[in-house]
């Protein structure tokens, strides 16, 4: 265990870490996915981010891209293995988040999904 006499980046990445390392292990056996976010701080005291959600329960997040898919007439995933993961209507330019067969994550524009995703 870290012993923290003020906050800074790097003991900031350690305390990161180890939520992390213990959420998991909590959310394993009570059947949650737990991700820990943004941390703001000063010298003395941090906020941190903490969202939990039940494993294999649809967000409405999800529910919002479904839709959005199903409406222009699209797939999920590509035959190149690119999957789409987020649809954020608030991002006018580019709304569509797709994630790429080697992990990296892309926004696009609705034209661009609407050529990657075709079905």
């Amino acid at each position: 265990m870290t012993k923290f006499n003020k906050f800074d980046r790097a003991n900031l990445k350690a305390l990161h870490a180890e939520m992390e390392a213990v959420l998991q292990k909590y959310g394993m056996d009570a059947n949650l996915e737990f991700e820990v976010g943004n941390m703001r701080f000063s010298d003395a005291e941090v906020n941190i981010k903490v969202k939990a959600k039940v494993k294999g329960a649809k967000t409405f997040t999800d529910t919002m891209l479904e839709t959005r898919v199903k409406a222009l007439g699209l797939k999920m995933k590509n035959s190149f293995g690119d999957e789409l993961v987020a649809y954020k209507p608030r991002s006018y330019k580019y709304p569509f988040v797709y994630r790429t067969r080697s992990g990296q994550m892309f926004k696009c524009d609705e034209n661009s999904v609407k050529i990657r995703f075709a079905a």
